[in-house]
């Protein structure tokens, strides 16, 4: 076994890459690392298989080793990122040669190849230098105008924001600094409280308030996200028994789950624990997905949601319509409630819009024979909540009916908690 390169590939590991671009690095100047990223390619292997998906790399492998044949190191780093050292002067030419060739080669799917390219110092991080590369590459991911970016300081800023955020995490989450707020859902038919969304904010005494589309998915990256969501968890059975063991009553809870926490650590038992350690319901729980986890796994993360509601937790769908087909999400999962994502009303006269009233009304029409309710979370207006009551949702949440606030402070809004039967 030849543990320098990779064996589908034939191109460097990214541990002998380290190695040797690291030395080049000490004694050479005018280079550049290139974070190549084939977009869509777990897509791809669904559609056409894993052997078409793994001759895909090989020949995205083999022109790379091409193109960049002379004084450059390539390496595979993960399933469909591929990291180069080149010299600078030749970097952008050589990068599009590659995108052209992808575009070309197969007909009747569009492969497009994300390059983010940096020019490392004499004698910097190789390390530093790869993840300043891939940050510039990310950066273009929902950019479809542009296949190339080169790193700038402002994506310096995002990156030691980033490694702020994992080196503090633990301190923060032993230090109370990361806490849980709730944002009331409200059934339209009564206008009652019915349940509660559990959101984390994190207020850090040096750098203030880190906005969760910072923490999360650097978390996510990172392969931490299950810290956060444990701590989230354990915080919202504990509100709830506070208010119990007060004999007061509880407004069911959703929490957020990432894909990442059926990989990273038993969940199950983790929430388990949490509910019976405090004295809960399975009924108090809801356990929240985002649609776009079913792009990686979707036959893992189909057993976890099944498991989950036999055991007896309603599991819901996030930001339905944001992602991943929402056909397939239909077809091949069955959630308890299916949470409409209401960005995609604005620039719509809810009024006039006849394209926007079929496209919320049909998705909702598949979800009720499906079995599933149907929540809007982002409602912010009067109008936006009678359009909603007139097609027949069955739940919302948004600014309208209030902010992320402390549990306590959901039983004093002065609307009326759903009392269950």
């Amino acid at each position: 076994m030849n543990l320098l390169t990779d064996e589908l590939t034939g191109l460097l590991t990214r541990k002998t890459f380290h190695e040797r671009a690291g030395n080049i690095l000490k004694t050479s100047e005018g280079l550049a690392v290139v974070w190549l990223n084939l977009d869509n390619f777990k897509m791809y292997n669904k559609r056409f298989g894993f052997t078409a998906g793994d001759e895909l790399l090989r020949e995205t492998a083999g022109i790379i080793s091409t193109i960049f044949s002379h004084n450059s190191l390539s390496a595979r780093f993960s399933d469909d990122n591929f990291v180069i050292l080149t010299d600078w002067s030749s970097v952008e030419m050589n990068t599009e040669m590659i995108q052209q060739y992808l575009y070309e080669y197969r007909e009747d799917v569009s492969l497009r190849l994300r390059a983010g390219i940096y020019f490392p110092s004499k004698n910097e991080d190789i390390r530093s230098s790869c993840d300043r590369a891939k940050l510039a590459c990310d950066s273009i991911r929902k950019n479809h105008s542009m296949n190339s970016c080169m790193f700038h300081e402002g994506m310096s800023r995002k990156l030691a924001l980033q490694q702020y955020i994992l080196d503090t995490l633990n301190v923060a989450l032993k230090q109370d600094r990361i806490c849980v707020l709730y944002q009331p859902i409200v059934r339209l038919s009564n206008g009652k409280i019915c349940e509660t969304e559990a959101l984390t904010r994190w207020h850090d005494p040096e750098t203030g308030a880190i906005s969760p589309s910072e923490f999360v998915p650097t978390l996510e990256q990172y392969r931490e996200i299950h810290k956060l969501d444990i701590h989230a968890l354990r915080q919202v059975c504990e509100d709830c028994r506070t208010r119990i063991e007060r004999g007061l009553p509880i407004v069911p809870v959703s929490i957020n789950l990432s894909r990442l926490d059926f990989e990273l650590c038993n969940i199950f038992h983790e929430v388990e624990l949490a509910v019976e350690t405090n004295g809960i319901g399975r009924e108090d729980i809801r356990i929240e997905i985002t649609e776009s986890a079913n792009e990686d796994d979707g036959a893992i993360l189909n057993l976890g949601i099944e498991k989950f509601r036999s055991m007896g937790y309603e599991v819901w769908m996030d930001d339905f319509g944001s992602g991943y087909s929402s056909l397939n999400v239909l077809k091949d999962y069955n959630f308890d409630t299916i949470k409409f994502d209401m960005k995609f009303l604005r620039g719509f006269d809810i009024k006039k819009s006849e394209k926007a009233k079929y496209i919320i009304s049909s998705n909702l029409s598949m979800a009720r024979l499906m079995g599933m309710e149907a929540l809007a979370e982002g409602v912010e207006n009067e109008e936006q909540l009678e359009y909603l009551q007139t097609i027949g949702f069955d739940k919302a949440q948004g600014y309208y009916f209030g902010r992320p606030m402390r549990y306590e402070e959901i039983f004093r809004l002065g609307r009326e908690i759903e009392i269950r039967e």
